[in-house]
């Protein structure tokens, strides 16, 4: 019988797959050089970038791209499309699958935000109980939001990279957030056919929340949703934006996080608690959704 493990076999077709930053595709930009990375989580990396004099083709294949000129840039411009020209403040925004053409002029630095689009339909699910089928980024060039140019230059650009991870983290989500106010995403109130409908999500979500701490079995919540577990899980991806395996394991993620944080069990008796077969689990899944290991979130939760 399928069902919900309390071990969420990483070689399924449901396993988390890590983010690429490298998915983006630069030719001939022998001058571009990366003066820092690093990855939040498996759905958010930052890079910062410098590069001059170049042309080069930009190709996303993995993730979304939210990129803010930091300096320089006004002699940059696509050659595919009329843009204008860049400057510092500027932002683009490259959505999935898109493809550019840029003219590089004088040095300038940049930096770029990777997201995935299943990460950022959850955030518009939670935030503003949003539909994640109605969310379609549109490709931006050369726009200005000084509230995110804000935080982008005065939270993160003077971030330490290697050790503000739970702050930058809420950061970036703050920069998701306000991007799509930006873009006028609003309360869905036309209904969308196909998915699972509003009373059904909630009955089979909260089943989940008073759960998580055991083993669940798909064929309990395809009953409650009254479905075929096939359909089932394909109506709840479609309308959570991920599958009912990672919807829990988000849930048992959150319940660890609380108990890290009020410091009173042990890492290994938390993992038992929250679903996990063992404390080495719970840590495996807990670094890729969270970036870090359970013991350095409580660490720098003390501060």
């Amino acid at each position: 019988m399928p069902l919900i493990k309390s071990v969420i076999d990483p070689k399924s077709e449901n396993a988390l797959t890590p983010i690429k930053t490298r998915a983006t595709s630069f030719e001939h930009s022998a001058s571009k050089i990366c003066l820092r990375q690093t990855s939040l989580t498996e759905s958010l990396s930052w890079a910062h970038y410098q590069n001059e004099h170049d042309r080069l083709y930009y190709a996303n294949k993995q993730q979304h791209t939210l990129s803010l000129y930091l300096s320089g840039g006004y002699e940059t411009h696509r050659t595919d499309v009329s843009a204008g020209f860049g400057a510092p403040g500027k932002f683009c925004l490259m959505p999935k699958d898109s493809e550019s053409h840029w003219q590089l002029g004088q040095t300038q630095q940049f930096m770029h935000l990777y997201f995935t689009d299943d990460y950022l339909k959850q955030l518009a699910l939670k935030v503003f109980d949003i539909d994640p089928r109605m969310l379609q980024l549109p490709e931006l060039t050369f726009t200005n939001d000084v509230a995110t140019e804000a935080l982008f230059r005065h939270c993160m650009a003077t971030s330490d990279w290697a050790n503000d991870h739970l702050a930058m983290e809420q950061v970036t989500n703050t920069i998701l957030v306000s991007m799509l106010q930006n873009m006028g995403i609003t309360r869905t109130t036309a209904p969308i056919k196909g998915g699972l409908s509003p009373k059904v999500a909630t009955l089979v979500c909260d089943f989940m929340q008073a759960n998580f701490h055991r083993q669940i079995y798909l064929a309990e919540l395809a009953t409650l949703a009254q479905l075929s577990e096939y359909h089932f899980c394909r109506m709840f991806k479609q309308s959570h934006a991920q599958t009912p395996q990672a919807y829990l394991l988000a849930i048992r993620i959150e319940q660890v996080k609380l108990r890290l944080c009020a410091k009173l069990e042990s890492v290994s008796e938390i993992a038992l608690q929250c679903g996990f077969a063992n404390q080495s689990h719970m840590g495996r899944y807990f670094k890729k959704l969270v970036g870090i290991s359970p013991s350095q979130y409580r660490s720098l939760s003390r501060n």
